[in-house]
């Protein structure tokens, strides 16, 4: 169940900061500022799960919504930002072990997870094309 949560607030926060920064118009800065605010706030306090795990959503949220700073270039859609997301949730699931004392490590995280992202794009040829046919030039 902690794992799912982790999984899940990992996409909540970088979809969260995606949305804001470009649906809302507000710039990435303010996206990702506006859901670590609201990670702080809320996954702590919620009533029905443990504080210390509230804390860890808070965390894990943190690290999506600084993922979600990426540019629309290199996630042109939402559906990308879940994948986005949820790879931040697995970073942070395996990296569980390794949080405290560690400074620097949400960010390195939150940008391993885009390069992951951007890399698997590019092996599977997702969202790119041939440069000859962005040019207008038939095969």
């Amino acid at each position: 169940m902690e794992n799912f949560a982790m999984l899940l607030a990992g996409i909540i926060g970088a979809v969260g900061a995606y949305w804001i920064s470009l649906h809302l118009n507000k710039g990435a800065t303010m996206g990702a500022a506006l859901m670590v605010l609201l990670s702080g706030l809320i996954f702590p306090n919620i009533p029905f799960i443990d504080p210390a795990l509230g804390a860890t959503l808070a965390v894990v949220s943190t690290t999506g919504a600084y993922a979600g700073m990426i540019s629309k270039k290199n996630a042109p859609n939402i559906i990308e930002m879940v994948i986005v997301g949820a790879i931040v949730g697995l970073i942070s699931i395996l990296a569980a072990a390794a949080y405290a004392g560690v400074g620097g490590k949400l960010g390195t995280m939150a940008a391993i997870s885009c390069l992951l992202w951007l890399g698997i794009k590019k092996v599977l040829k997702v969202g790119y094309k041939e440069k000859s046919l962005e040019k207008g030039v038939s095969q």
